[in-house]
């Protein structure tokens, strides 16, 4: 039997804090023992810490310090507004992490699907806390698993209970991505990995032409779920139904036959149809009870040894579909050549920076593999906006109301000058210049860029009403709706407003056209009569703005 030596050597640390923790009992318990105490148990937490899975040194980013004394808030950029009807979606401008903190207000539990595109860790590709990681940076595995990982928490949070998540990742970090999504979603949780055929033609560069040529890129999928995950599936023609008898038509299916050895071997399997046993060391397919069913209408029939059941379309989906295969080609989805090639005919320009952009046929196919006719769909890697047109494209070939939000910060004016102008252009079909990209999709989109708002040594009452300045965003955000012209959602964060607000309600017949949830100043009170007026018309009231920030005390 083996020796555990590193759990030898743990027991023998905590064993000599107890001892010290003992004689500190018997000692004079002054200020100082109360700190070595509190170190002692510093010290217990960081001996029982995790020793199996993924062990990486935790790194702080700037975006973090900033989160411990400022909230995050949102601020409409009006101008960017892009109206083509159809369903709202959102661009937010900003630290994801913050941008992230922000949906866990609005959008926890509410995501069906998350596609993200991280940086893959390689050469200059990952920027951390504003600084390029150099390949040398002894801890630049770690500053990524820390970066990812404390992303990925949230996203875990804002899945849906039937949610997915697709990630995509390069062989230089997909071992690593895969314990941090096991640890975060649960290994049962993982369901395959995508290969995609990235590219097609060979690096042929001095030095590269002779090197083994990388050609897959991978996409780690996850449910949040425990039950079977089941996906759309395409099309693509009617089952033929060939013969026909008395009852209808049918096609003929061999009964066949599987090993009745190892863990798949049951006994209940082996039993005569129509006189004919299975042979030896074989067992049925089906079941008896299922046999009975066919058998007893007269659908079962022998030939030459061989027994087959007559299915009817009745039996059966008359639906023959494709395969949702694990395997992205080339031919069928496009290489990042072609997509980066699409980009460049968006924005009518090559000089857009980007060397790596997944295709939208590939994207497409994952949001409607995964999601239903209404369904909300995040990217917080946003990148140059590919999951967006995809949304977008998706809900035109297929039909639908599948709505998109997207996050990325505006590093070398990205989000403004790539992201932004690359879904105004599908959207509107018109570029930036005037010229006509296509006939447009049906989509509305906001802009909205992640601000803060300094909460440290601050009372309570004067941080609380700027934040009131921000929360019209958050509300159209949560409900997917713009605010002006809406009927259903009010805010009312004066007196004046308030009285007129119940004049307006008063006035209003009870039904379809009158507001459904109020949001209401924190500082505002309703009197007796107007608590019994919302509550008789069903009007629900959220104070703000503790409603989106429960952190707060006031």
């Amino acid at each position: 039997m083996s020796i555990n030596l590193s759990q030898q050597r743990r027991a023998e640390l905590l064993s000599h804090i107890e001892e010290i923790r003992a004689f500190l009992k018997k000692s004079l318990y002054d200020e100082n023992a109360r700190q070595l105490a509190s170190y002692l148990n510093d010290l217990e937490r960081e001996i029982k810490g995790k020793k199996y899975g993924l062990v990486f040194e935790e790194h702080k980013e700037s975006i973090d310090e900033t989160l411990e004394n400022h909230l995050p808030v949102l601020t409409e950029e009006k101008d960017l507004f892009v109206d083509n009807g159809g369903e709202l979606n959102f661009l937010l401008e900003g630290d994801n992490l913050a941008s992230l903190k922000l949906l866990e207000k609005t959008h926890k539990g509410k995501i069906d699907v998350i596609y993200i595109d991280p940086p893959y860790n390689t050469g200059n590709s990952f920027i951390y806390d504003d600084h390029i990681i150099d390949e040398s940076d002894s801890f630049k595995h770690s500053k990524y698993s820390s970066f990812i990982y404390e992303r990925l928490e949230i996203a875990k949070k804002l899945l849906s209970d039937n949610g997915f998540i697709f990630i995509s990742i390069d062989d230089k970090e997909l071992s690593v991505m895969r314990l941090i999504c096991d640890e975060i979603f649960g290994e049962q949780r993982f369901l395959t990995t995508i290969g995609w055929e990235k590219r097609t033609k060979c690096q042929n560069t001095k030095t590269a032409k002779k090197m083994l040529q990388p050609k897959i890129e991978y996409i780690l999928v996850y449910r949040n779920f425990d039950a079977r995950a089941e996906f759309n599936c395409h099309v693509i023609g009617e089952k033929e139904y060939p013969d026909s008898d008395g009852n209808g038509a049918y096609r003929l299916e061999e009964i066949g036959q599987m090993g009745a050895s190892g863990i798949r071997g049951r006994g209940s399997m082996i039993f005569p149809i129509l006189g004919i046993l299975p042979r030896e060391g074989n067992q049925w397919k089906l079941g008896s009870d299922t046999i009975k069913e066919f058998q007893d209408r007269g659908d079962l029939l022998s030939d030459s040894g061989k027994v087959y059941r007559k299915i009817r379309p009745t039996d059966e989906s008359s639906e023959t579909i494709k395969p949702f295969w694990a395997l992205f080609s080339a031919e069928q989805f496009g290489t990042a050549e072609s997509a980066k090639a699409e980009l460049s005919k968006i924005l009518g320009t090559k000089e857009h920076g980007f060397e790596t952009v997944k295709t939208i046929q590939m994207l497409e196919e994952l949001v409607f593999q995964s999601t239903k006719e209404y369904a909300t769909i995040l990217d917080f890697f946003a990148g140059s906006g590919t999951t967006a047109q995809a949304v977008l494209e998706c809900n035109k070939d297929y039909g639908g109301h599948r709505s998109f939000i997207l996050c990325t910060n505006n590093e070398n004016s990205i989000c403004r000058d790539i992201t932004y102008e690359r879904l105004r252009t599908v959207i509107t079909g018109k570029r930036k210049d005037g010229s006509e990209y296509s006939e447009g999709l049906s989509g509305s989109l906001k802009y909205f860029k992640v601000d803060f708002v300094e909460i440290t040594e601050k009372e309570y009452y004067e941080y609380a009403d700027k934040l009131l300045l921000h929360v019209r965003e958050l509300v159209e955000l949560e409900n997917a709706v713009n605010f002006e012209g809406n009927s259903r959602l009010a805010i009312v964060l004066t007196d004046e407003e308030l009285e007129a607000f119940f004049a307006q309600t008063l006035k209003q017949v009870q039904g379809d056209g009158e507001v459904k949830t109020l949001y209401l100043g924190h500082d505002l009170l309703l009197s007796k009569e107007e608590k019994s007026l919302l509550k008789k018309r069903g009007i629900q009231v959220k104070i703000i703005p503790q409603y989106y920030y429960p952190e707060l005390n006031g």
